[in-house]
């Protein structure tokens, strides 16, 4: 007769139940298997702060060098005083609490970790405090060299702001002016020879209205002076309104305080509104768009809104850089934007950008 393999019974055996249940009532067989499987360095001290048993130690130290030594005089000066803060009331209280430290390692290395720390109770007494330390150091690393880059990104973007906003100045009170003065000086010969004007004088003055509007353009593309003059409702209806010679229908709602916000918010605020709207005029060929601005308990909520033909998110190609743009800003901003988008379903970009205080 064949043999069969059977399937073993769900659960333990009756032996097996009864070693885990010796071994759980067992404090130093269950203090030997935890101490092993923890990835956490386990240290418990006694009232003077005197290590009493570790498990292992991740600063470059074996357990029994530490054992002995009072835990304040292994970590770093700046960190000692909250650690023995941290320690007293845990033995005064009787509950938990965390903290951040810093440790120098036998190498000359720095570590940092994140400290739990709780109380050791005996006989209704705290006897001792039990810390249990987890390695931070490529996790803090990392959020220096994030912070450090978000630093440049941000300085870089105000560079480039403040170059748009003297190109923008430049041509306002420079070029445009100049072109200004030539048309107004061109009209009144035109009026004063009414009737014998020369076409190429009528040309003359049709390509210096052109270019009148192009400067506009260029100074509304740069930075408006409306945004530093007037504030971010004036500049956004400045986009709306060049965002109407190219899309149909295009709306424009607020609901903002009199009083204006900080510099830097409408800043991205504007940046938001016009890379959307830029994005629906080259891509989207929508017959509507709409822009909403509303101040919520959040900060500024700015959506913009179209029913052009969408896109795959997934697929997005990587010269699609006002998108980027919209993420890189809301980031400095410390926000993510929600970006919706399908196939024939339009575009939406939405974002709630905080003001401060």
């Amino acid at each position: 007769m064949p043999h069969r393999h059977r399937t073993p019974p769900d659960g333990p055996r009756p032996a097996e139940a009864s070693a885990i249940d010796a071994a759980l009532q067992d404090p130093a067989t269950l203090w030997h298997a935890v101490q092993r499987a923890s990835g956490d360095s386990i240290v418990v001290v006694d009232h003077g702060g005197v290590v009493r048993l570790a498990n292992r130690m991740d600063q470059g130290f074996k357990p029994e060098q530490v054992i002995g030594r009072n835990v304040l005089d292994l970590t770093s000066d700046e960190s000692r005083k909250p650690l023995a803060a941290a320690i007293k009331h845990v033995l005064r209280h009787g509950s938990t609490c965390s903290l951040q430290t810093k440790v120098p390692t036998p190498e000359g290395e720095t570590r940092e970790y994140s400290v739990q720390l709780g109380p050791l109770e005996h006989a209704g007494h705290v006897a001792g405090v039990v810390l249990c330390s987890e390695d931070i150091t490529a996790l803090k690393r990392s959020e220096r060299s994030l912070e450090r880059e978000r630093g440049m990104l941000r300085r870089l973007i105000d560079i480039q702001e403040r170059e748009r906003q003297l190109v923008s100045y430049e041509i306002h009170d420079g070029l445009a002016q100049y072109i200004a003065g030539a048309i107004m000086h061109l009209e009144a010969h035109l009026h004063a020879h009414e009737g014998r004007e020369p076409g190429e004088l009528v040309e003359g003055m049709r390509l210096l209205r052109a270019a009148a509007d192009e400067s506009r353009r260029l100074i509304g593309g740069l930075r408006p002076p409306a945004l530093d003059e007037l504030g971010i409702v004036e500049a956004i209806e400045s986009l709306v309104a060049d965002a109407r010679l190219e899309i149909p229908e295009v709306s424009f709602s607020h609901a903002l305080p009199a009083s204006r916000l900080p510099a830097a918010v409408e800043t991205t605020i504007f940046r938001v509104v016009q890379e959307s709207l830029n994005n629906v005029r080259r891509h989207a060929e929508a017959r509507s768009a709409s822009i909403l601005l509303e101040r919520t308990p959040a900060g500024v909520h700015v959506r913009v809104n179209d029913d052009g033909r969408g896109f795959d998110l997934a697929t997005v190609s990587e010269d699609r850089f006002g998108l980027e743009g919209i993420r890189q800003r809301c980031r400095l901003a410390g926000v993510k934007p929600r970006i919706e988008s399908a196939p024939g379903r339009g575009t939406t970009v939405d974002v709630v950008l905080p003001v401060g205080d």
